[in-house]
């Protein structure tokens, strides 16, 4: 194995600022999908935060439109972190200036926004240069995705005394929900939309009772191959300090876990929002674990593959393709029974594997070399 070792740089942050005094101080509305959303890669779209909701008065309309852009960038940033990095390795970043922030941004998007003389109302999407912050993330040894992860559809089963939500609606769950950013995450969460066929492909008592089978048949109705089953119940407690428990299960990563979340800090709603964050940190946090890559280090591996067939060899091309730690290969040797690549890739080794393992591929010793196969 010959690894390549890029150097880190602490001082890789040029300060920079983001120019807003240009915008109009008027109504303006821009649709979604502008020319510019459209032809994002993946990366752009991995590296950009959506819909940052601003809301601030100051002496004038000018001064609250700033406070709110500083105000987006430090959201942004905090929420960029959540979506590619894992929580313990966060700690090992230092806190960042006004200046050093806005050096990793590229460029901030309006989607909407609205002012009087002294209140300034936008919603906003803050878009990050991914190779600035790559190579600061690499200079303090902390490894990110490059990837996003596989939508999961989202069932939660809620029971409060008698009375149970799948279905139905419900003020305190719906509230809870719209408290909890869905969207800047490193999967792609999505809520069923209620039709007939949904609610008779799944109940409340099939959520609270973990029914994965029932789980995946709405999952694709959905055209979705994942699922989190999540179920909650209000404690009643003799002393009135009532209390949240919950537990979930996500049916593709196996991932399982319970909690209680106290009602002492803000009732029901807020109690729920907690959960739901709680829980969408592991089920991120072990999707992550599989994408993660430390982007100073880089790697060249020769392999053997399985060629007995011409079908095969071009599947295990297909998902070669989508692993992106992967950044090039090449065919060296073509034969029966086995072939040879050349990869390049980045990150360490033990990413890779994993990376390789997440497309249904596996890399392991044969003899003196290493062989990638179709995962069976």
């Amino acid at each position: 194995m010959k690894v390549l070792m890029h150097t880190r740089v602490k001082n890789i942050i040029v300060c920079a600022r983001v120019c807003w005094l240009a915008f109009a101080v008027t109504l303006v509305v821009l649709p979604q999908q502008t020319a510019i959303a459209r032809q994002e890669t993946p990366l752009d779209q991995l590296f950009t935060i959506r819909d940052i909701k601003l809301d601030e008065t100051a002496s004038s309309a000018n001064r609250a439109r700033q406070t709110a852009f500083l105000k987006a960038e430090a959201e942004a940033y905090t929420k960029l972190l959540r979506k590619i990095t894992q929580l313990d390795d966060r700690v090992l970043l230092p806190e960042l200036n006004v200046a050093e922030r806005q050096a990793l941004i590229s460029g901030i998007e309006i989607v909407e926004e609205q002012s009087s003389s002294r209140r300034y109302l936008a919603t906003m999407n803050v878009r990050f240069e991914p190779s600035r912050v790559s190579s600061f993330l690499a200079s303090y040894g902390v490894p990110h995705v490059l990837g996003t992860g596989r939508p999961i559809l989202v069932l939660h089963a809620h029971q409060r005394g008698l009375s149970t939500f799948l279905w139905e609606d419900d003020f305190i769950v719906s509230r809870a929900r719209s408290d909890v950013d869905w969207v800047n995450r490193i999967r792609g969460y999505r809520f069923a939309r209620g039709e007939i066929k949904e609610r008779l492909a799944i109940s409340a008592s099939e959520v609270q009772a973990k029914d994965v089978e029932a789980a995946l048949k709405i999952g694709a109705l959905n055209s979705l191959d994942a699922a989190v089953l999540i179920v909650s119940n209000v404690v009643n407690k003799p002393d009135g300090n009532n209390e949240l428990s919950f537990e979930y299960t996500a049916t593709d990563s196996g991932v399982t876990g319970d909690g209680t979340v106290s009602f002492v800090s803000g009732g029901e709603q807020k109690a729920m929002a907690e959960m739901f964050e709680l829980v969408l940190e592991v089920i991120d946090g072990a999707w992550r674990e599989r994408l993660l890559v430390d982007t100073g280090t880089r790697g060249e591996l020769d392999v053997v593959v399985p060629s007995l067939s011409l079908s095969g060899l071009a599947e295990l091309e297909r998902r070669l393709a989508a692993v992106t730690l992967v950044q090039a290969y090449e065919v060296k040797e073509l034969g029966v029974p086995l072939s040879r690549l050349f990869l390049r890739y980045t990150g360490r080794e033990d990413q890779l594997t994993l990376a390789l393992r997440f497309e249904g591929l596996d890399l392991k010793p044969y003899g003196d070399e290493f062989m990638l196969e179709l995962r069976k």
